[in-house]
């Protein structure tokens, strides 16, 4: 029974952080995510430029928090594509920039 709680609470956990990704997202535009990625520009750098401190704080505590629970970048990207499959064949072969992006995201966590 445990576990089915543990791991009901790490999804939870998922698609929240993956929610709020999602909606962001959104809000900056398919298109314009194309573009910024042609560019080579980070989505993750965009995304805390327009955060404030405040705001940053709470998203790193809720970073720590999925990696308290064992959730990976690479599982949050994955849940991402599947919610917003239209990302897909943008980040397609552009491992380079999603290695870049993760990195980003891991330095941010730990607070560099």
């Amino acid at each position: 029974m445990r576990d089915i709680i543990q791991s009901t609470a790490r999804y939870f956990v998922l698609i929240r952080a993956v929610t709020d990704i999602k909606d962001r997202a959104r809000k900056i535009g398919i298109d314009n995510i194309k573009t910024l990625v042609e560019a080579g520009r980070s989505i993750t750098e965009i995304y805390l430029e327009d955060s404030s401190p405040d705001k940053k704080m709470q998203k790193r505590r809720e970073a720590n928090a999925l990696i308290e629970m064992g959730i990976t970048p690479e599982e949050i990207w994955e849940e991402l594509i599947r919610q917003m499959p239209e990302l897909k064949p943008i980040i397609e072969g552009k491992d380079d920039y999603i290695k870049n992006e993760m990195k980003k995201i891991e330095a941010f966590v730990k607070g560099q």
